[in-house]
């Protein structure tokens, strides 16, 4: 009701799941490309804004806060993460402190986990030392220095800005614990717009938004199954919109790029049960690049060194790796490259794509087992030293080690089904009947049928994680 009142409107409401809460189609059913809901800008956390400004009145100390915040980050004194968590730990304090009354965010930040659940869930409830040996070699190897690091800083600011000015206005002290629990929530609710580098898996990229409604929503990977959200500078509201039909009742959730076994993980608490996803970081040096194709690369994804690609367990290869290994396997020739992405039948289902031919077909297997050993290779001198320190100790129960096995069977199982891919490309028979097959129009009927895509069970919902 509070965010309805401070001017959200759409055709969404709470519904239980079953394996928990979300956001639904309230009613009706909508088409692909309709709104589902519009947001007023005043209802998005951002350091841009200052939403509790209004010229008629005198500033109250959330206008205040929001107000240094916004000027901090544009001369550079403070970053644009440290300025979120400033802004998200006010709005925790609101109706706890004098000068900031609750808001339309209240309602929301009522649902979300209390302020002592950081210290029993998520990366910061791990022991660091654990961490540091059992986080050796897999994705969020680095991610705990990180949090420290950045939480760290923003509570600096919090409580030095305008000579201790900024803590005064929030109420006195502010602990360390309010900023790291701030920290897990902006990394487990923040929401796609666009890609972008995905970087390390913990640099907050310019492409996500903290729009309070969809806080009540659960995340997904996949841009097929989550909303399209936009922002409109003329009405000033950000329209939320379906990426596909979707009936009554059916769940509404935002994209989250960076969902892995070590995101749900490290700012969630929790574990993907199933299509487990992990963070490749792959080293393509030996690959030879004509600097003619390195701007094809960089367009498709594919150009960066090392290349960081999200996986996802599945039985097929995934089909972003396959390709780009596929176009870097032509890096060092540009005009063979330049006429296989000008083909529409190559590129008109990206990233879903056809070998090009044997040979380039054989370097992009040559290529991905390269690259997959490495990777593997990362994580087993940890082993000794796991052995050494934890012994005959059952590691099972520890959440790294989770993470650890998810992101191994990714590896291994890519690395398996490149190897096949490379005896096949090697024998021109076999080569030519897989070519066939993959040429084969998509419409035509599986013996066995097939899951119905966008089902929660098909990777679509963040429900999996538990």
């Amino acid at each position: 009701a509070e965010l309805l009142h401070a001017g959200a409107s759409g055709a969404v409401e709470v519904a239980n799941f079953g394996d928990g809460l979300g956001l639904g189609v309230a009613y009706g059913g909508v088409a692909a490309g309709d709104s589902i809901l519009t947001v007023p800008e005043g209802l998005a956390l951002d350091v841009n804004t200052t939403p509790s400004c209004h010229p008629e009145q005198t500033p109250e100390a959330d206008c205040r806060i929001e107000r240094a915040v916004h000027e901090a980050v544009a001369k550079g004194e403070a970053s644009r993460l440290t300025g979120l968590l400033t802004l998200l730990v006010m709005e925790r304090r609101r109706g706890h402190t004098s000068g900031l009354p609750r808001s339309a965010a209240s309602s929301v930040l009522e649902v979300l986990p209390e302020l002592n659940w950081q210290a029993e869930h998520g990366l910061f409830a791990i022991d660091p030392d654990e961490f540091r040996v059992l986080g050796v070699g897999t994705s969020m190897e680095r991610w705990r220095v990180a949090a420290e690091s950045k939480t760290s800083e923003a509570h600096n600011f919090i409580q030095l800005a305008g000579s201790g000015a900024l803590g005064t206005e929030m109420g006195g002290e502010v602990s360390i614990e309010e900023v790291r629990w701030a920290y897990l929530m902006l990394h487990a609710y923040g929401q796609w717009t666009d890609d972008e580098s995905l970087d390390d898996g913990v640099e907050l990229s310019s492409k996500v938004v903290f729009l309070w409604p969809l806080f009540l929503a659960r995340p997904t990977p996949e841009w097929q199954h989550g909303v399209k959200v936009s922002y409109d500078p003329a009405r000033k509201v950000f329209d939320v919109v379906a990426s596909r039909a979707m009936k009554a009742h059916e769940e509404v959730l935002f994209v989250d790029r960076r969902l892995s076994d070590a995101s749900a993980l490290s700012f969630r608490g929790l574990w993907l049960s199933s299509r487990h996803r992990a963070r490749l970081d792959l080293n393509v040096s030996a690959v030879t690049r004509d600097p003619l194709s390195q701007p094809i690369l960089q367009k498709f994804g594919c150009g960066a060194q090392p290349l960081r690609l999200y996986v996802e367990a599945r039985k097929g290869v995934d089909p972003l790796f396959l390709s780009c290994m596929r176009l870097l396997a032509l890096a060092n020739k540009p005009v063979k490259l330049r006429r296989a992405v000008d083909r529409e039948e190559w590129t008109k289902d990206w990233p879903e794509t056809l070998a090009i031919d044997r040979r380039s077909e054989s370097a992009a297997a040559e290529l991905a087992i390269g690259a997959l050993q490495q990777a593997l290779h990362r994580l087993a001198p940890a082993s000794a030293q796991i052995r050494q320190k934890y012994g005959s100790e059952r590691l099972a129960s520890r959440p790294i080690v989770r993470v650890r096995e998810a992101e191994t069977m990714v590896i291994v199982g890519l690395l398996k089904s490149m190897k096949e891919l490379e005896l096949l490309s090697h024998n021109e028979y076999l080569f030519d009947a897989l070519r066939d097959a993959q040429r084969r129009p998509a419409s035509a009927p599986s013996p066995k049928g097939s899951a119905k895509a966008g089902t929660r069970d098909s990777g679509g919902g963040g429900g999996g994680a538990g």
